[in-house]
């Protein structure tokens, strides 16, 4: 049996014994907490941007199915027209969301634990829920880098004509809005509220150049939410003609240009086969002592005919470079 690797993170407490399932549920909160995907979730039928389905007894390697439903798109009748023989099929998509294994550990020595002078249960706890937070963010937002670009910014059409011209501002928004409009993409809807919004998340890059935009800063100034609670306007940049800006690290940017990703309801799927929870384990007679995560997970594009979200491509250079 080989030893652990001890060298990465210091510990305060011996942890070579069964971990109580609290922690496995504080583990848990604390990476729902720090997941920037985490409050766009919800059940099969809610209309949250990511359908969430928990099948707790699935293994790595097996496929989890989500069910959704298209919106309706016929015309109806007026007046005193007949209905009857008119009437429109729901219908109905199936994807499948294949989950796997995630896991990551931190050990320590006695000789250690007795050095430092903090409890490592709770610093565990913190560094690998922020981990995870991470990996599952992460997680998404590589999955819609992998959908092909719809809008490209200012006059460019393709990857390889952006350049420094073709910036965030409020033009690229409302092009982004007006596709997924067309598009019937499903729109996400604020209890109280009356309106429709769709979601775009920007990198700090993208952020930097659309608060120079004038439209975007007198939109800000006349007309932007105050103190709403909703979770959906939770930590957002703004909002500009029904798009809610949030800003997140995980829009990459490769050779000045990012990939904003904008969304709608059921716009992306993830499977849960096991809920993350904790594993410990001792070496050399409880001298070493390490801890773990493991977890069971999977997401996938909602690819059904009604595109739900877009790629809006700019140039996206560091302002500071």
């Amino acid at each position: 049996m080989g030893t652990l690797n001890t060298t990465t993170v210091d510990t305060a407490n011996s942890i070579g014994q069964a971990v109580p399932e609290l922690w496995n549920l504080k583990l848990y909160y604390e990476a729902q907490r720090l997941m920037f995907w985490a409050k766009f979730e919800g059940a099969e039928g809610s209309g949250m941007p990511v359908i969430r389905k928990d099948e707790l007894e699935k293994d790595a390697g097996d496929v989890i199915h989500i069910n959704t439903v298209r919106q309706l798109t016929g015309t109806g009748k007026t007046g005193s027209d007949t209905l009857e023989g008119s009437e429109e099929q729901v219908s109905m998509a199936q994807t499948d969301v294949q989950v796997e294994w995630l896991r990551h550990a931190v050990a320590i020595t006695k000789r250690s634990r007795k050095r430092i002078n903090f409890d490592f249960f709770n610093t565990a706890v913190r560094l690998l829920g922020q981990w995870l937070a991470d990996k599952h963010d992460d997680a998404i937002f590589t999955a819609f880098n992998t959908a092909t670009t719809a809008i490209f910014g200012g006059d460019a059409t393709s990857t390889a004509t952006l350049d420094s011209s073709d910036t965030l501002g409020t033009t690229e928004l409302d092009k982004l809005k007006t596709y997924l409009d067309d598009n019937l993409a499903m729109p996400l809807r604020v209890d109280g509220d009356g309106n429709n919004y769709f979601g775009i998340v920007i990198n700090p890059y993208q952020a930097y150049t659309l608060r120079q935009d004038s439209t975007w800063k007198e939109a800000q100034r006349d007309s932007n939410l105050r103190g709403d609670t909703n979770p959906l306007f939770s930590g957002s940049m703004g909002v500009y003609n029904g798009m809610i800006v949030f800003v997140n690290k995980g829009v990459t940017v490769t050779a000045s240009k990012a990939k904003a990703v904008g969304f709608g309801g059921e716009s992306i799927f993830r499977g849960y086969g096991m809920m993350p929870m904790f594993q410990a384990q001792d070496h050399d007679y409880n001298f070493e002592n390490g801890i773990g995560i493991e977890s069971i997970y999977g997401e996938t594009l909602n690819d059904d005919v009604n595109t739900n979200f877009a790629l809006l491509e700019t140039y996206s250079a560091n302002p500071n470079a």
